[in-house]
């Protein structure tokens, strides 16, 4: 039998989440105090603490959840991510329809680990394709992989930074 949801419990930790996304748009996540959020949400401290242990772990949430959207739309396997273009399209493509989430994560005032860790999701299915497509060992594919999503994530975020004015699958054939 499904576990019965708290109605309360959803509500205070969605308008905790609002208020740190609030905060975000004029500061970095290491500048934004429990306070402040609690003050912003209209919550308690006290109730804050229930549900999360720091700042970092209540945005780590919202990334959490970002990343779980992010896996159920993009099904990563062997015949996705048959190149650089693939695997920045399909980023960019849930970047556009997350436009407001993503404008703050991939922010100067957001966590720059965050879309990092975003392309890394498709780290196994490139590295496969790149060391039998292009004949080199496993450990050159990993490395590839490295240096051109640490290219991408700039790109990404410049994009981003730009207000998503520019066509995804142009941004991602350029890359390829």
């Amino acid at each position: 039998m499904a576990e019965k949801v708290d109605v309360r419990i959803v509500k205070t930790k969605e308008r905790l989440k609002r208020a740190l996304l609030d905060l975000l748009k004029t500061k970095s996540v290491s500048e934004i105090s429990v306070s402040e959020i609690c003050k912003k949400g209209e919550v308690n401290r006290n109730t804050f603490y229930c549900h999360y242990d720091s700042v970092a772990d209540l945005l780590s949430e919202v990334e959490g959840l970002f990343l779980q959207e992010l896996s159920r739309s993009i099904k990563i396997s062997g015949d996705t991510v048959n190149s650089v273009s693939d695997l920045v399209y399909l980023v960019l493509r849930i970047a556009r329809a997350n436009n407001d989430l993503c404008s703050l994560l991939f922010s100067e005032n957001g966590d720059k680990k965050f879309l990092a860790t975003i392309l890394t999701f498709a780290l196994p299915s490139a590295v496969d394709n790149w060391s039998d497509e292009l004949g080199i060992s496993r450990r050159d594919a990993e490395i590839l992989y490295y240096f051109i999503s640490g290219g991408a994530v700039r790109v990404i975020e410049q994009w981003v930074a730009g207000g998503f004015t520019e066509n995804e699958k142009i941004i991602a054939e350029k890359l390829n």
